[in-house]
């Protein structure tokens, strides 16, 4: 038999029949069942949407609990409770717990006011800062609702932003202190936008409506009109004898199912669920005889349609079994070809056989559907990135469009050494491991993720990450490599500056005391393996009280700043500063070639702040004066705490005797120390009275150093 009337065969045999017999099965079904069908599936979309107002309720409980839980709320609760801190004072605390209110606010549109009550009522923070410091009107209500339905209040009417009345519910969660104590209460106000948004899925057809009763009866329905109070005597349609029927007034019958109520034309079916401990109910009615009449439309419509589809199956198995064979023998002919050695021909002839021939051929056809859907199924969930596909086989590398719009430049061609692979401009920083990891993934390795600072196309530098995975065939040969570059510059910008912040002083933006005694620990390990030579500054500002009493605590922070500056400027590349507190500072400079280089560098400070700056706030040239203390490493103590202690003694001894100068911490014997000519002057000063302490050489202390500050 040809192939033609094989293919016709088999398509009628496997089309047109089970069809025939299907459609006579399920119309005789639909007729049947469909009601059953329809109930169960209004059900299923109702219990659905149910889970969905659970969930939904869950969350703004859940999140609500969590603030009342927050250490600093809680905190500040207690202390307010406990009379430690005062309420109308706006503290650091107060402040800090305000802003996770407002952010609490703004993570969720539903939430329109925050607030904490003290224990007598007393609104002790809000994120409307009108209402601080009020009596609450119904705090012992709030109070009694943060124990029952997990805090959730019934409805409540209020007025928008437009003056309209709107609904609206509230959360209340205790806030305790430290001894389980009840100290105060969170109060979150929500908006019913969303909830009404879920009870509008529910009416999924003309004859199903929906509505939520909490439980003082109090029914919301979409849209919005007014908040109904239930009552068995008012007769509100259509719940009300629903309600009558299955509430009896109180709600203990309410039942999680599909419920008939009336007969014939005024048959209703209802279903009522609990959403979560809040005290509310879901409440829908659909019109039962309104599902009848779409039953019977629906019917007609299967009938007629499965009639139809039957008729242009028969045409269209015939029209297509005679085109499809057409390229056959078309294919038969290239088969043929390649028997004669026709290297254009790709298709590999095993047999004569056309099943064989055909078989043969959707081998390679299958085997590249099957990679361009893994291929593009990458895509599709990495749409919004850049997508990069390197062929193994053709040694080609394919790049999205939008890769244009983050990089400045296009590969010259689409050959692996040419592509922007080999061309991205990566940060000095990043350049040998990201070369490593490239060449990890065209070899070995199956997958690559890794993150990296690259030049954009404005010139500076993001950062971004790269996944890749490597594809094999049925072989087990790797055929390609699909990855995705995405742009987590803001994310990772944001991680390092809230790395900063928790690091760095936020006046001088120098290391602040706990980051600078870290670095230090680090150092002294370095130093006692290295042997190097390092010593610590303690620098304290001399007659720095005098600027801020005198021009203001402006200027204070102007004079601060410039220390710091210098700080920064001097210290660079050679070792790290930062602000040990109030006007004192410490500086660490690490691989001195002699002890003496730690004088010279204390007296360019001392030089460099002498000159002073102009300040912006008061217009005159100020010049600032200090007093330092130098520690060794490993000769001034072991530990961090020994060698500033050292270095602080050494400066109290310079405030002692004249102030503005420097001076050496005291120390075990220097007989390693070089003799050189660029050392011997400050290791061979006079000693003070104190006949331990060692002065900064001569000819390093002019006389101004011990005059009053110029200002």
């Amino acid at each position: 038999m040809k192939l033609k009337l094989k293919l016709i065969a088999f398509i009628l045999t496997l089309l047109i029949i089970p069809v025939i017999l299907i459609t006579i099965v399920a119309s005789d079904v639909i007729n049947k069942n469909c009601m059953d069908v329809q109930v169960n599936h209004i059900g299923q979309i109702v219990s659905n949407q149910a889970n969905n107002i659970n969930y939904l309720c869950e969350n703004f409980v859940a999140e609500t609990k969590r603030l009342a839980a927050d250490p600093e709320l809680r905190e500040y609760a207690a202390s307010i409770a406990s009379g430690d801190a005062n309420y109308e004072e706006e503290t650091e605390d107060y402040l800090n717990v305000v802003e996770k209110m407002e952010l609490f606010k703004s993570y969720d549109e539903a939430v329109k006011k925050v607030m904490i009550m003290e224990n007598s009522g007393i609104i002790i923070a809000s994120t409307n800062p009108a209402e601080k410091g009020r009596r609450f009107a119904d705090y012992r209500d709030v109070f009694n609702m943060s124990t029952v339905n997990n805090g959730v209040s019934s409805f409540s009417m209020t007025s928008s932003a437009s003056g309209a009345p709107t609904p609206e519910f509230s959360i209340s969660k205790l806030i305790y202190d430290n001894e389980n104590e009840k100290c105060g209460v969170l109060y979150v106000t929500y908006d019913t936008i969303n909830i009404q948004k879920y009870l509008n899925n529910v009416k999924f057809d003309k004859y199903t409506t929906a509505a939520l009763m909490d439980g003082s009866g109090w029914i919301l329905e979409y849209p919005y009109k007014s908040l109904k109070k239930y009552n068995m005597n008012a007769n509100y349609s259509p719940y009300a004898s629903y309600l009558e029927s299955i509430l009896g007034g109180s709600g203990d019958s309410l039942l999680e199912v599909m419920t008939n109520v009336g007969r014939g034309a005024s048959e209703k079916l209802y279903y009522t669920s609990r959403v979560s401990n809040s005290g509310w109910y879901l409440l829908t009615v659909t019109d039962k005889s309104g599902l009848d009449s779409t039953i019977d439309k629906f019917s007609s419509k299967i009938n007629l349609i499965a009639a139809a589809s039957i008729f242009a199956a028969l045409i269209l198995t015939i029209m297509f079994a005679m085109r499809f064979t057409a390229p056959v023998d078309e294919i038969i002919r290239v088969f043929a070809e390649k028997q004669k050695g026709n290297a254009n021909v790709h298709f590999d002839i095993r047999s004569n056989d056309e099943f064989r021939q055909i078989g043969t051929a959707f081998n390679s056809m299958f085997d590249n559907i099957f990679e361009s859907e893994q291929r593009y199924r990458t895509i599709v969930e990495m749409t919004y990135n850049i997508i990069f596909e390197i062929n193994y086989k053709k040694g080609t590398v394919f790049v999205s469009k939008n890769f244009n719009k983050k990089f400045s430049f296009r590969p010259k061609d689409d050959t692996l050494q040419e592509s922007f692979l080999y061309k991205l401009r990566i940060h000095k920083d990043d350049k040998a491991r990201y070369m490593a990891d490239l060449e990890k993934i065209l070899g070995p390795a199956n997958f690559m993720q890794s993150e990296y600072r690259v030049k954009s196309i404005y010139g500076d530098f993001i950062w971004i990450m790269i996944k890749a995975t490597k594809f094999y065939d049925r072989n087990e040969v790797p055929t390609k490599i699909v990855g995705v570059i995405v742009d987590i510059d803001r994310e990772k910008k944001s991680e390092m500056h809230l790395l900063q912040r928790a690091s760095y002083d936020n006046l001088t933006q120098l290391y602040n005391r706990e980051t600078f005694l870290k670095s230090l620990a680090n150092e002294i390990e370095i130093s006692t393996v290295k042997k190097s030579l390092d010593a610590v500054m303690f620098i304290d500002l001399d007659d720095f009280k005098f600027f801020n009493d005198e021009y203001g605590h402006a200027c204070g922070d102007e004079v601060l700043k410039f220390v710091a500056d210098t700080l920064k400027e001097i210290s660079f590349e050679r070792g790290f500063a930062g602000r040990f507190g109030g006007d004192e500072f410490v500086v660490c400079f690490t691989n001195l070639t002699l002890y003496g280089d730690s004088g010279k560098i204390a007296q360019e400070i001392i030089d460099v702040l002498g000159k002073g700056f102009t300040s912006e706030s008061t217009g005159l040239q100020l010049s600032i004066k200090c007093s330092i203390g130098i520690a060794f490493l490993r000769e001034s103590g072991k530990t961090t705490e020994e060698i500033i202690a050292a270095a602080d003694e050494a400066m109290y001894n310079i405030k002692k005797h004249g102030k503005s100068a420097y001076t050496y911490a005291k120390s075990g014997s220097k007989s390693d120390i070089p003799i050189t000519a660029e050392n011997i002057a400050p290791m061979t000063s006079a000693i003070d009275s104190d006949a331990n302490l060692v002065n900064a050489a001569p000819d390093s202390i002019n006389d101004s150093s011990f005059s009053d500050p110029i200002y």
